[in-house]
C-alpha cells in the first residue's frame, strides 16, 4: 500500500478525494435531471478517445485484414457494454488503472484480435475511472452486488494464443457452397401482385303496415320493400394508374290499395354504371381522367291513378363520357375515400328505346314536331364522390354531379347513411335532391320549380362480400 501511495502521490490522492466529496454534495434532484446528459457525454467522450488513441492502431489492423477502421465498428464494439449499460461501478477498472507492474510482462505470441481486445478494455477502464471521479452520482450499482447471483452460462474453453492461431490456420476455406451441399431442385412459382380490389353489398329491406277496415282514423294497408346490390372493382398499381368501376342496382315496390289503376308501384328503380380511369399527373393526388356513366331503370314507371308510362327500360338511357382532372387525396382513416373530378369536356347521349309518345314528351325529346330517338349534347361536368366511416358501424356515402350545356343544367346530390347493428342486420337513410330544367314545362312544380326530392328510411338484412 505504501508503494502505491508513494508512486501515485499523496497530493493526487488528496485532489481525487476532494473531487469526489465536492461532486457528492450535489443534490439528488439535480443529479437525476442531469443523468441522461452526462451518460450521453460519457459515450461521446469514450468514442472520441477511441478514435484519437487508436487511429493508428485501427489503420494497422485494417491493413492486416483483421479489423476495419470504420468508426462505426468502434461505436458498435461489444466491449462497450460497460460504458453503455446502466450505471455500474466496476472495481476492476480502478484496480487496473492503479495497478503497478514492477516486472515487465513476458513476451507472448498473441494474435492481432487479442491485442485489439486488450487495448479496447484498457480504454474502457480509463474512461470509467475518469467518470467515477467526475460523476459518481450517476453510478447507482456496483459489481459486488452480483457476486451472489447465480447465472447460468455455457462453459467456454480458453485456448492459448498460439493454439488459437493454429486452429484458425487449419480451417479450410470454402470457395463454393456446392462443395458441401448437394444440388437441390426447388420449384419456384412467381406470381404477379393482384392490384384489383373487389367488394359487394346486398340488402333486402321492407316495411309492412296493416289497418282493419273499422280503424277509427282510417288509412290504407301497404307493404314496401327494397332490394339493393352494389358491386365495385377497383384497380390501383400504386404508381401510375387507377381504374374505378361500380355498379349500383336498386329496385323497390310499394302496394297501392287506393290506386284504381295499379296494385303495386315502383318507388325506387335504378341502374347506374360508372367507370373512371386515371393516370397520375404529378407526385401529388391529381390524375388525368377519363370518365363514363350509364344510367337507366328496370321497369316502367307510373304515377298514381295514371296509366301513362313516364319511364321504361332504356327509356331514357343517359350515357356520358368526360375528360378532365381528378383529385383523389389519400385519407389517413381506413375505409374513407374522396374524389373530385373537374371535367370541362363532356359528351352526353340520351336515348329513348321505346316508342311512347308520353316518354318523348316528358323528356323533351322532340324537334320540329318529330320524336327524337337519340339526342347529343356537349358541355362540362363536375363529379364528387366520398365515402366516410364516421364510426365503426356508421358510414356516409355522398355522390354529387353537375352537368351543363350552358343552355340547361342537370344535377343530383345523393346521400346514404348506413348503420349496421350486426353483420347481417342494418338500417339505411337515403336522400336524393335532383335539378333538371330540361324537362317539359308541365312538370315544373309551383313550389319547388325544377327541384325534386326523394327520401326513404329502411331496416332489413344486409350481406357484404
Amino acid at each position: 500500500m505504501q508503494k502505491i501511495i508513494k508512486s501515485f502521490g499523496m497530493k493526487k490522492i488528496f485532489i481525487v478525494a476532494l473531487s469526489v466529496l465536492a461532486t457528492a454534495s450535489v443534490s439528488a434532484q439535480t443529479a437525476r435531471r442531469a443523468q441522461r446528459s452526462r451518460a450521453l457525454t460519457r459515450v461521446t467522450n469514450y468514442e472520441d478517445s477511441l478514435r484519437t488513441a487508436f487511429a493508428g492502431r485501427m489503420t494497422q489492423l485494417a491493413s492486416a485484414s483483421v479489423k476495419t477502421s470504420d468508426e462505426t465498428d468502434v461505436a458498435l464494439s461489444p466491449y462497450m457494454y460497460r460504458m453503455l449499460g446502466q450505471g455500474m461501478y466496476y472495481s476492476s477498472s480502478i484496480k487496473n488503472n492503479f495497478n503497478i507492474d514492477w516486472d515487465a510482462p513476458a513476451e507472448e505470441a498473441t494474435s492481432e484480435d487479442i491485442a485489439y481486445r486488450e487495448e479496447l478494455n484498457d480504454a474502457v477502464d480509463k474512461m470509467l475511472a475518469k467518470a467515477y471521479v467526475t460523476s459518481p452520482n450517476v453510478f447507482s450499482h456496483y459489481d459486488a452486488q452480483l457476486a451472489n447471483v447465480d447465472v447460468e452460462s455455457d462453459v467456454v474453453a480458453e485456448a492459448k494464443a498460439d493454439q488459437l492461431e493454429g486452429i484458425l490456420g487449419s480451417a479450410e476455406t470454402i470457395d463454393d457452397v456446392a462443395d458441401i451441399f448437394d444440388d437441390v431442385n426447388v420449384d419456384l412459382e412467381v406470381t404477379k401482385p393482384n392490384f384489383w380490389k373487389t367488394s359487394g353489398k346486398f340488402s333486402l329491406q321492407f316495411t309492412q303496415n296493416y289497418l282493419s277496415q273499422n280503424w277509427y282514423k282510417g288509412g290504407n294497408n301497404n307493404v314496401t320493400n327494397l332490394t339493393a346490390l352494389f358491386l365495385s372493382a377497383n384497380y390501383n398499381d400504386q404508381k401510375l394508374i387507377q381504374w374505378d368501376n361500380s355498379l349500383d342496382l336498386r329496385l323497390g315496390f310499394m302496394s297501392a290499395p287506393s290506386d284504381t289503376c295499379h296494385s303495386f308501384l315502383t318507388n325506387t328503380d335504378k341502374i347506374n354504371l360508372n367507370s373512371k380511369v386515371g393516370v397520375k399527373a404529378t407526385k401529388s393526388s391529381w390524375f388525368y381522367t377519363f370518365s363514363m356513366q350509364a344510367y337507366t331503370q328496370f321497369l316502367p314507371g307510373y304515377k298514381s291513378n295514371d296509366r301513362r308510362r313516364y319511364s321504361a327500360f332504356l327509356a331514357p338511357l343517359d350515357v356520358t363520357a368526360s375528360i378532365g382532372m381528378d383529385y383523389k387525396p389519400k385519407l389517413k382513416k381506413e375505409g374513407c375515400s374522396l374524389s373530385m373530378a373537374l371535367l370541362p369536356l363532356s359528351y352526353k347521349l340520351r336515348y329513348i328505346g321505346v316508342d311512347d309518345e308520353n316518354i318523348y314528351s316528358a323528356y323533351n325529346m322532340k324537334e320540329d314536331g318529330k320524336n327524337l330517338t337519340a339526342k347529343h349534347d356537349f358541355g362540362s361536368r363536375l363529379e364528387f364522390n366520398s365515402n366516410f366511416r364516421i364510426l365503426d358501424n356508421l358510414t356516409w356515402k355522398c355522390r354529387l354531379y353537375y352537368y351543363t350545356t350552358y343552355e340547361y343544367a342537370e344535377s343530383e346530390m345523393e346521400n346514404v347513411f348506413s348503420y349496421s347493428f350486426s353483420k347481417y342486420f342494418s338500417t339505411e337513410l337515403y336522400t336524393l335532391w335532383r335539378f333538371d330544367d330540361n324537362r317539359n314545362p308541365r312538370d315544373k312544380d309551383s313550389t319547388l320549380g325544377y327541384f325534386q326530392f326523394k327520401e326513404y328510411f329502411t331496416i332489413g338484412l344486409t350481406y357484404g362480400f
